[in-house]
């Protein structure tokens, strides 16, 4: 997958002049690499002579079937874990997701949002920030907030910054600006992010369904199957996948690292 850089600004046209040409810029290539995934087990032929195939067995499809959602939540999740990692999550322009240095055409960008924990002046200076997001030949592109995305033990203070008609514990009369202008529309809450306090602002480039944004490959679907072993007569359950998941343009998401700042 390659980053969309996007055309220049339109120049002004002479009467009677050729309109001029422009060049679509790409950024930098993100390679996708698609994993398989599977797991199974054996239920024995003890089981089955005793009749307890039928339980044992509808109950390990239902686990197979468990462990083949989570395992894909965990997927989906990868990009997030890693976003801040300097190790593991190196991306194709030589910083992990998350950053204040992602090298461009027009010079240095930054998707990091200040480290603090949720607030509601942390939230105000994520929405302005958000604002000034330009793409790569250095032109705003009217990116709005979409969504926070962040972990259960940052969501009842969250809910009650966003939620409130007037500033959250102020003793002011204030309105809440947030609220009254719908500036944070959704609010998810997963626990599958492993620092706790971290959280992340999905931006409206989402919203243009280019593969540039979140994106689950689902190369090939989940596939159980039934099958038996002679040798030891036992009864085989096993699934398998094939799946991925990638996100291209950093512009798709803002993150802070929380108050510890990791």
């Amino acid at each position: 997958m390659t980053e969309r850089a996007g055309l220049g600004l339109a120049v002004q046209q002479p009467e009677l002049e050729p309109v001029q040409f422009d060049v679509p810029n790409e950024g930098y290539r993100t390679q996708v690499t698609h994993a398989s995934y599977g797991l199974a087990v054996a239920i024995s032929r003890e089981a089955k002579d005793d009749n307890l195939y039928e339980d044992v067995g509808g109950r390990m499809m239902k686990e197979l079937a468990h462990s083949a959602r989570q395992t894909e939540e965990y997927i989906a999740h990868a990009p997030l874990q890693v976003a801040t990692d300097a190790v593991n999550g190196l991306r194709a322009d030589g910083v992990p997701l998350i950053s204040p240095n992602h090298p461009t055409a027009s010079g240095v960008q930054s998707n990091q949002l200040v480290s603090a924990n949720v607030s509601e002046l942390a939230f105000e200076n994520a929405v302005i920030q958000i604002a000034y997001t330009r793409n790569g030949r250095g032109f705003i592109i009217n990116e709005l907030p979409k969504r926070v995305i962040l972990s259960p033990e940052s969501g009842p203070e969250t809910r009650r910054v966003l939620g409130s008609p007037l500033q959250w514990n102020a003793s002011t009369n204030n309105i809440n600006v947030l609220r009254s202008t719908g500036a944070l529309p959704e609010v998810v809450e997963t626990p599958y992010l492993v620092d706790k306090d971290n959280y992340f602002i999905q931006t409206s480039e989402q919203d243009k369904d280019n593969g540039q944004g979140f994106t689950f490959w689902e190369r090939s679907s989940v596939e159980m199957r039934e099958d038996s072993n002679w040798s030891n007569q036992a009864s085989l359950m096993a699934l398998w996948f094939r799946v991925s998941a990638s996100i291209v343009d950093f512009r798709v998401v803002y993150g802070s690292p929380g108050a510890d700042g990791v």
